[in-house]
């Protein structure tokens, strides 16, 4: 199964709108959070616009987790039951935890805490790929608002017999991929 991990949009519809164009519309899509909102420590995105953004969203199958920037009225108007901190999935023999992870002090510990084989966290705006004692961490970075040197990411993930992650670039270049038994 193909699934598109993004985090960090902080409201840019520009951004938002080149990954469709890069994966297409009709993927799974999940997104760690900081979905509408670009935070008092952060500039305006390119294509900010979160209004947009959200009814854009809304056309789109996908699971979020809540981050630091998110707020009720963001749940409210993605028209979202919840949008819980932390969330697990199950994809064939992949267990995946998902949080957002401005208070992670260790992505292995948390990950292994959940029975999780994968971790799927965002907050930093830098991509990530490390795997260690048999559990795969995911950062798909920002596709808004990067940093660290790197361009606007996010991360195309397939799940099978092995799992195969890549973090592509607003651009579709690859930026890192790695593959996992």
């Amino acid at each position: 199964m193909r699934v598109v991990v993004a985090s960090d949009t902080h409201g840019s519809l520009k951004a938002w709108r080149r990954i469709v164009e890069i994966v297409g519309d009709d993927a799974l899509f999940l997104h760690l959070g900081d979905v509408l909102y670009h935070g008092p420590r952060n500039p305006i995105p390119d294509g900010y616009d979160p209004k947009s953004l959200a009814e854009e969203l809304k056309k789109y199958r996908i699971d979020y987790v809540r981050g630091n920037c998110d707020a009720d009225v963001d749940v409210m108007v993605l028209e979202l039951p919840e949008m819980p901190k932390v969330a697990e999935e199950t994809f064939g023999e992949w267990k995946v935890v998902m949080i957002h992870g401005e208070d992670l002090e260790d992505e292995f510990e948390f990950a292994r805490g959940h029975g999780a084989k994968v971790l799927f966290r965002g907050h930093t705006h830098i991509p990530k790929i490390e795997e260690r004692r048999g559990i795969v961490v995911v950062n798909p970075g920002s596709p808004s608002l990067p940093k660290g040197g790197f361009p606007p990411t996010f991360a195309v993930v397939d799940f099978g017999d092995v799992l195969k992650v890549e973090i592509l670039s607003l651009e579709g270049e690859k930026v890192m991929e790695e593959v996992f038994e």
